[in-house]
């Protein structure tokens, strides 16, 4: 009997880590190399499959100004849909919260002010580093959020949008040591303010874009060239005037939006079905900088509870 043959050890040299089975390896320039993880519910992408089996990860979860680290659970609407899980001790005495984005884990990655980027329990908001390099990549501050692989699979990339003039899309790949960015393209839709991101179980990506002297809108960002994709929703009809805080995240179907003006701070939505918006709550006692939900969060409202 001749000898079984060898098994393929090659690898897409652009990727740093492959799937063999249900197990992740190491890619080296195209040839794979020793095995970095042994997955439990399946491989994708280079990456475990995670199966959303975490408490709550299912909320979307929003931090303040003020370092308060809150749950936001739509299906209370309209009574108090937020549950204040802690303040986070994450920054220096001097920075604060920029943005965030939910991982499929139930870790929320907060990014700061001052570029350095926090894991963050969403059960006790506790804070741990994750190694990002502040600035790597040039890329210090940015709007955030995770979108499955593909639609209906169960890895996950970070998307980031810069702040700044370029208005680059970047992904961070959380699973290296140290997390490290990689630039893809300008955003196609950019505006004034970097746009805060959201995605979808659907492998889709959503950008919200507050503007000053125009209405706000939500627009899908094609996720390999930056590209606008699909119809563009606007948050009313007029301009909302200077925007001082915005925060964004999906739920069921509809965008929720955390934004903070002249008026004071308040929580609009978007219904894309439709293309209707509205103000779900007003004059909230929180200026909301980052907003976050995981992949696992239902892509449309089921009717229950």
């Amino acid at each position: 009997m001749p000898p079984l043959p060898e098994a393929d050890d090659r690898c897409d040299p652009a990727e740093a880590r492959a799937c063999v089975g249900s197990d992740v390896f190491a890619c080296d320039a195209g040839t794979l190399g020793r095995r970095l993880q042994a997955c439990h519910e399946g491989c994708s992408h280079g990456v475990c499959d995670a199966s959303c089996t975490a408490d709550g990860v299912k909320l979307i979860y929003v931090v303040d100004t003020n370092n308060n680290f809150l749950s936001f659970d739509p299906r209370k609407l309209p009574s108090d849909p937020f549950h204040r899980i802690g303040k986070l001790a994450c920054g220096t005495d001097w920075s604060r919260p920029f943005s965030m984005a939910v991982d499929r884990g139930g870790v929320a990655w907060v990014v700061y002010d001052d570029g350095e980027l926090f894991k963050v329990s969403i059960t006790d908001a506790k804070c741990t580093p994750s190694g990002y390099v502040a600035g790597g990549n040039g890329l210090r501050t940015f709007g955030m959020g995770f979108v499955t692989d593909a639609s209906g699979g169960k890895s996950e990339t970070l998307f980031i949008a810069e702040r700044g003039g370029d208005h680059d899309l970047a992904t961070i790949d959380t699973r290296a040591t140290p997390p490290t960015s990689r630039r893809i393209h300008a955003i196609e839709a950019g505006t004034e303010n970097n746009p805060e991101l959201t995605g979808t179980s659907e492998a889709k990506l959503f950008g919200f874009y507050p503007r000053d002297a125009d209405p706000s809108f939500v627009q899908e960002i094609d996720r390999a060239s930056g590209a606008a994709r699909g119809p563009r929703w606007t948050l009313g009809t007029s301009s909302l005037g200077f925007v001082s805080a915005y925060a964004f995240a999906q739920w069921a179907g509809t965008f929720y939006i955390f934004i903070t003006t002249g008026d004071g701070s308040s929580v609009r939505a978007i219904d894309p079905k439709t293309g209707l918006s509205r103000t779900v709550m007003d004059q909230i006692p929180y200026r909301i900088t980052g907003a976050g939900v995981s992949t696992c969060a239902p892509e449309r409202d089921s009717g229950g509870p």
